[in-house]
């Protein structure tokens, strides 16, 4: 492409001029703004369940205490099932 008129061309660089100014001055509008820091406040209560809750995931699902205890009676003969507790237990999980 051949430019022969040389005011175009001018033209044309100033335009170039002008707008690469104006990102300096947006660049630097935006160096002038504040910034803010994002920030979490978590309750008392929130905290103290969230403290309960990493101690109950921190302990075993099985209580090895009583599975224990429950096996001995069983091997000394002496465990015994209480048939109104195990139906009441059975009975409370039901809704009528």
């Amino acid at each position: 492409m051949l430019v022969n008129n040389n005011s175009a061309l001018q033209a044309l660089a100033s335009l170039y001029a002008n707008d690469s100014a104006k990102g300096a001055r947006r660049a630097r509008a935006a160096e002038d703004v504040p910034s803010f820091k994002d920030e979490l406040f978590i309750s008392k209560e929130a905290q103290s369940f969230s403290d309960m809750l990493s101690e109950l995931k921190s302990m075993g699902e099985v209580r090895t205490d009583r599975v224990e205890a429950l096996s001995r009676q069983m091997a000394g003969g002496v465990y015994e099932v209480n048939a109104e507790n195990v139906a009441a237990s059975m009975l409370d999980g039901l809704r009528f």
